[in-house]
């Protein structure tokens, strides 16, 4: 399999080279590829299934990018790209459909579940990127990509209904609408809540407490109170 991973990887670059959005490129993958390591240590899962998924996880992320409407769900583009490719590989049909259901289910604003303990380690692999440092990091560089809001001075609820379908886990209807205090106020304070493994709770506990307090700095900030 070791073969077959490494023409994965480069089957994902060769998708991914078009993608300009720096939070959502290889190096995302690789950061979450890590982390899914991190998670799959000590427990009984396929490890190969689970490399494939990360590897593959994004690779339809630049049609969900170029869809300013959030129309475009980048999981489910991602399994019909990867699928051809994984047949092509000469996978048994069990193990590929296994990797896609990984794939479909590791989106947050979906309601496709991961079920098996590979695809929720996909799933908290990739959610760990979107909280702490590297999340908040990776939130701006999507506002500059999307040409959206540094901080928006607007309620939590009004924004629910204005822009996620009045759902606070309904997808983003305009990007340019969007900021990162609201992503965070609608879902990067709930995700600890979201995760299946401990591991993943455990680590997603410090990069919490670092997210609060910087989104508390920069509102005292935007507000001139400090």
């Amino acid at each position: 399999m070791i073969e077959k991973l490494d023409k994965i990887h480069k089957f994902a670059e060769s998708q991914m080279a078009e993608n300009k959005d720096s939070a959502h490129n290889i190096d995302h993958v690789m950061r979450v590829y890590q982390m899914a390591l991190r998670l799959s240590e000590g427990e009984q899962v396929d490890l190969d299934v689970v490399k494939a998924a990360v590897l593959l996880h994004d690779i339809g992320g630049i049609s969900e990018q170029n869809d300013h409407t959030g129309k475009t769900d980048h999981s489910l583009e991602s399994a019909k790209l990867a699928k051809p490719f994984l047949e092509n590989l000469g996978l048994n049909t069990d193990k590929v459909e296994h990797i896609l259901a990984c794939i479909i289910s590791h989106r947050y604003r979906t309601d496709n579940k991961p079920a098996s303990l590979e695809a929720k380690i996909v799933f908290d692999a990739d959610k760990l990127d979107a909280i702490g440092a590297i999340g908040l990091a990776r939130g701006f560089t999507w506002v500059g990509r999307n040409n959206a809001y540094i901080y928006r001075k607007v309620n939590t609820q009004d924004y629910i209904n204005e822009n996620l379908g009045g759902q606070i886990d309904g997808r983003i209807q305009d990007k340019t609408k969007h900021s990162p205090q609201m992503n965070w106020e609608t879902k990067d304070k709930y995700i600890i809540n979201k995760l299946y493994t401990e591991k993943a709770k455990e680590i997603a506990k410090s990069r919490v407490r670092f997210n609060e307090t910087f989104h508390k700095r920069l509102k005292d900030e935007i507000l001139g109170k400090v």
